[in-house]
């Protein structure tokens, strides 16, 4: 799914207007009824309901909004605030179908809201190009110390879809966005959850053609995508054909995460794994993960040296920052040419010896969270700028990344940055980054592309947390939860 900028939206509305075709106002009536056929699924039992809105197209959606809700014999109050003289041709005529509005002109016409009320944001929409001012910041300001649930129609106003919040503005603090046709760029950024919280996106019936036309850089992973990459066996397949896999990893009091990373790849499909670990590492790997070769490093504590293979690599989890493992990682990259997996210290000694990066293949994989994506690139002001910085990385070293998180954003080596939907908090757990390490490299090895490698991995990473998540009835899990779902998620993606 395409993630557009507000003015390739409002040019998407043009469009559905002239080809459908349709009349605007049509078009914001059919708006309403999708949003209230959704705010009726999150509310089934009616509640006081307090309307506020502009005088532009977004107060005509909450005015047609608090008309199809009295029309359902809803308690509704709906508030305009502006000059009505100056409003949209669709605020107008919407104003013109509906009775017993009332006005805010001074902070004396704020309403009492009780706790179990609604209150619904129709003051602006994604056309908004300044900071709230003046009596708007006051009313936004009251609304947001209410008790009440918030929800905003489309975008929360003083939000912007595609640039940040300027410093010392005010927007509104929904609980619940219900957004019209896509998701906003603003709506995957940590710096702007409080704004946006849970959100939804209901169809409008904008024209597919155009969108479809249409350039971005940002996209939404989408469900149909990840199951067609899942690969269907031949009934005569042996293992040497579907994923050989070297994990590097583990240290003295690290071995857990080689374990992890391992049990995470042979789940995740990989045909054969090799780990390779230090000495101290061998009877724990023989002994939890017994289908797993296993290749032992002449270092007794960490990795010294990293065995030539033709096989695909996957490398870091716990694997420490000793001087000797950062040798043997240049000389592994002084001579490999294909694309590889790095991971938490393999990034680690990345960031302390930058001249390394240059030595990476090509198309080669990263999956840093942001503290270790923040040693690589240094520090950023806001969300926006972090992405640019994780475009310019990737296209800059020719490097797929995943930046790990809530909607982690995975980058081609060309830019192009599509969000992960699933997942949940769950995953924010030691060696949870272990086992999507492996299961990225089991993909590889099977053959996907790196950008499709990595895409489907966090996707599944994600789907199979929500799965233990759903199925354990907790929302605390650990990182074998996730290793045991994973065939859950798949069936679960797939359908059977």
């Amino acid at each position: 799914m395409k993630i557009l900028s507000a003015q390739q939206i409002r040019e998407a509305d043009q469009f559905t207007i002239v080809n459908e075709p349709i009349v605007s106002i049509d078009l914001m009536e059919r708006a309403s009824q999708a949003f209230v056929t959704k705010f009726l699924g999150l509310h089934p039992e009616k509640q006081p309901v307090f309307i506020f809105c502009g005088v532009g197209n977004n107060g005509g959606d909450g005015l047609a909004i608090g008309r199809l809700l009295l029309d359902r014999d809803w308690e509704v109050s709906i508030f305009v605030v502006g000059e009505t003289e100056k409003g949209s041709t669709d605020f107008k005529t919407n104003f013109d179908r509906i009775e017993n509005l009332e006005w805010i002109a001074s902070r004396d016409d704020f309403p009492t809201i009780t706790s179990n009320s609604i209150i619904v944001d129709g003051l602006f929409g994604s056309g908004l190009s300044r900071p709230i001012e003046g009596l708007l910041r006051d009313l936004v300001t009251f609304l947001n110390q209410q008790k009440a649930q918030r929800i905003a129609i489309d975008i929360s106003s003083g939000l912007f879809s595609d640039q940040p919040l300027p410093k010392g503005s005010i927007a509104f603090k929904a609980d619940y966005t219900i957004s019209f046709q896509l998701p906003k760029l603003t709506f995957f950024l940590p710096q702007c959850e409080q704004y946006v919280g849970k959100w939804r996106v209901v169809d409008i019936g904008l024209k597919s053609e155009f969108i479809e036309r249409q350039d971005t850089n940002f996209h939404l992973t989408e469900a149909e995508e990840m199951r067609a990459l899942i690969q269907e066996r031949s009934t005569f397949t042996h293992k040497n054909q579907i994923g050989r896999l070297m994990i590097v990893s583990g240290s003295r009091g690290m071995m857990g995460a080689a374990v992890l990373c391992t049990r995470g790849a042979f789940r995740a499909g990989a045909g054969l794994v090799n780990v390779h670990v230090p000495k101290c590492g061998e009877n724990i790997l023989q002994v939890s993960i017994p289908e797993a070769m296993v290749s032992i490093d002449s270092g007794e504590n960490h990795i010294e040296s990293i065995p030539k293979t033709k096989d695909v690599i996957a490398l870091g989890p716990g694997i420490g920052t000793a001087k000797e493992t950062v040798a043997a990682l240049r000389r592994l990259l002084e001579n490999q040419t294909d694309p590889m997996v790095v991971d938490a210290d393999g990034i680690n000694i990345l960031s302390e010896n930058t001249d390394m990066l240059e030595l990476l293949p090509a198309e080669s994989i990263l999956t840093p969270h942001p503290g270790e994506f923040k040693r690589l690139v240094g520090s950023w002001v806001d969300d926006f700028e972090k992405l640019e910085k994780l475009k310019k990385f990737c296209t800059t070293h020719k490097l797929n990344v995943v930046l790990k998180g809530a909607f982690s954003a995975v980058c081609s080596s060309h830019g192009i940055i599509h969000f992960n939907p699933t997942g949940n908090p769950g995953l924010a757990t030691a060696g949870s980054g272990d086992v999507l390490t492996g299961m990225v490299g089991s993909f590889l090895a099977q053959g996907l592309t790196s950008f499709n490698s990595l895409r489907l991995g966090v996707y599944l990473h994600g789907l199979a947390g929500d799965e233990a998540v759903r199925e354990l009835q907790t929302p605390w899990i650990q990182a074998s939860d996730i290793i045991d779902f994973i065939p859950k998620s798949v069936n679960s993606l797939l359908g059977t």
